[in-house]
């Protein structure tokens, strides 16, 4: 049972993000997951129910990792903490680029199910950063700089390589899908972020092993 509710997640996940939420059928998830179309109504109650399963399990793996990174604070400093914090959100949408790809474009269709949901989860994520910002501010680390317009820029910088995949690779020629891709982009936003953020700034390259 747990075997074919892995296969019909899987199926949805691709045909998502091949063919689109509403130009896919349940039938065409049960034919590709191989299983009958009833399995897809006893685990989700439907395709909405599986839309929302699939939202729920990236934005929770999507918090997971910032809060387990949050809790190196005691550790760390706070621009050590954040700086992780980026890596391991690019690094966790790289893992997931076709689910991380539609879930973006959902957003961006501007779908009351995706908005309700990403509100609760992104409000935490700013919470999250903005606590690491003002620690960072008060020991000196980061500027007084407008956390909005941080924010703003930083979700942008995130969300780029799944909002514009065919920019990237027809205009810019790279492949958000390769490895390559996504560490050389991992430094260019670390190098932007000492620009706008800190007082102090790395010396570059950093080793790569920081970025795997």
């Amino acid at each position: 049972m747990t075997q074919a509710r892995q296969k019909i997640i899987d199926a949805a996940i691709s045909l998502f993000y091949a063919k689109g939420y509403n130009g896919t059928s349940v039938r065409d998830i049960a034919k590709q997951a191989d299983v009958n179309v009833a399995n897809i109504s006893y685990y989700f109650a439907g395709k909405q129910g599986l839309l929302e399963q699939l939202v729920s399990d990236f934005l929770e793996g999507y918090l997971r990792t910032i809060e387990m990174t949050f809790e190196q604070r005691n550790f760390l400093s706070s621009k050590e903490v954040l700086f992780q914090m980026v890596r391991n959100i690019l690094q966790y949408q790289f893992e997931r680029r076709e689910l991380t790809r539609f879930f973006y474009r959902e957003l961006s269709l501007d779908s009351t199910l995706i908005r309700e949901i990403m509100t609760i989860y992104f409000s935490k994520e700013r919470y999250y950063i903005e606590q690491l910002i003002r620690q960072g501010q008060e020991n000196k680390e980061f500027q007084n700089v407008s956390f909005a317009m941080f924010m703003t820029q930083l979700k942008g910088m995130i969300s780029m390589p799944y909002l514009y995949p065919q920019y990237i690779s027809e205009v810019l020629h790279s492949f958000p899908s390769e490895i390559f891709f996504i560490e050389m982009y991992m430094r260019e936003v670390e190098k932007w972020m000492e620009q706008a953020l800190c007082t102090e700034h790395l010396q570059y390259p950093l080793p790569r092993a920081a970025y795997v």
